[in-house]
């Protein structure tokens, strides 16, 4: 995470919060009547990641699903604007490799994330990061899942 500063990332059902500035304030009030968008040009830029557009040999994808909520829902944090898709037809060593090679040469930043098979990190070019997973969703079968800002949010960075 060094050069990038604080990275905030949304993990599975919790969202770990940590200096990306001041997510209270940006939710404040009634979030069920909080305007949130999606960015254009951010979709558009990580409909075309590599990480997005290929998949693994023998493997196939679902199409891309995109999803953005600014609000709380219950107890659980906001979750940030999010592009995914399921991957199956091969291998965890073939997946793990695929992901690594691919997100490296785009510049993915690799960290580990405990038992995602890859996880890494991005500047989005407005001091917050796009966070990419991998993870296990069954035999052969995983969802890669980018994660960002959506602008409304923004500078907040989750």
């Amino acid at each position: 995470m060094g050069r990038f500063g604080v990275v905030c990332l949304a993990v599975s059902a919790s969202v770990l919060l940590g200096g990306c500035g001041r997510l209270a304030d940006a939710v404040s009030g009634n979030p069920a009547a909080r305007d949130c968008h999606p960015d254009p040009t951010t979709v558009e830029a990580l409909r075309r990641e590599p990480v997005l557009t290929r998949v693994p040999p023998g493997a196939s994808a679902t199409p891309v699903n995109e999803t953005v909520s600014c609000g709380w829902e219950d107890s659980w944090p906001p979750r940030p604007g999010m592009l995914d898709s399921e991957v199956s037809g091969a291998g965890a060593d073939d997946v793990a490799r695929f992901y690594a090679e691919a997100a490296g040469a785009s510049g993915w930043q690799a960290f580990d994330q405990g038992d995602d098979v890859y996880s890494g990190v991005k500047p989005d070019g407005t001091d917050c990061t796009w966070q990419l997973q991998v993870v296990g969703n069954g035999e052969r079968t995983y969802r890669v899942r980018i994660t960002y800002t959506p602008r409304d949010l923004r500078p907040t960075c989750i």
